[in-house]
């Protein structure tokens, strides 16, 4: 960050914190993009397992999660590109923001290890479902975090939904259809949140 960045951005806060409001947080629109992309890995998972994808026949579900991981890469690259020029970058709600969302993905990172090792190791195809619940559990623990540390209490409604999506998973995880609801819930608890926090960002810096 430059110095006439740094020096905008605390002016930004002043007058935040003069009119008496929180500053906006900023990752709505990691929200968004990884709640979308989610849901159609999600759903691209469920149609090789239905057999919808069975042109590519046993390489289908790499082909979904290679695509999966190089559309996040891409993804994650724009981004950080994109919100490294709004204001508000230094305010403690944005910052912890960062803090949690971060936490979370090595958590999740963790239990996507662990699992797909598993399934390698025991030849265990349903290894990989475990991933579900425990997802959807840390998205919760990271939204209600935020909401905390940021005094955004509506997005504890979002926390809430998430646990209620993960207690489902748990006990759903092995059925086709679990992925077809685990799509509809990143929408709704990734997705959706992200937007509303994406309309709420200030303009970013030119």
């Amino acid at each position: 960050m430059t110095r006439d960045e740094l020096l905008q951005d605390l002016a930004y806060a002043r007058t935040i914190a003069e009119e008496g409001r929180h500053a906006p947080l900023l990752g709505g629109s990691y929200l968004l993009f990884w709640g979308v992309l989610n849901a159609l890995a999600f759903i691209a998972h469920w149609a090789a397992l239905s057999g919808y994808l069975s042109p590519l026949g046993d390489g289908a579900f790499a082909a979904v999660w290679i695509s999966y991981g190089a559309l996040a890469g891409i993804g994650m690259f724009m981004l950080r590109s994109r919100v490294r020029h709004k204001p508000g970058l230094t305010a403690i709600g944005a910052r912890a923001e960062r803090a949690v969302w971060t936490g979370a993905g090595i958590a999740l990172m963790a239990v996507v290890i662990g699992s797909i090792a598993r399934m390698i190791i025991t030849q265990d195809q349903t290894a990989p479902n475990a991933i579900f619940g425990a997802a959807f559990a840390i998205y919760g623990a990271a939204l209600y975090a935020t909401a905390m540390m940021s005094e955004q209490g509506w997005l504890k409604r979002f926390a809430w939904l998430s646990a209620g999506v993960a207690l489902t998973l748990c006990l759903f995880a092995n059925a086709p259809w679990a992925y077809l609801y685990a799509a509809l819930g990143s929408l709704l608890v990734l997705a959706w949140p992200g937007l509303i926090l994406m309309k709420r960002e200030p303009p970013a810096i030119v």
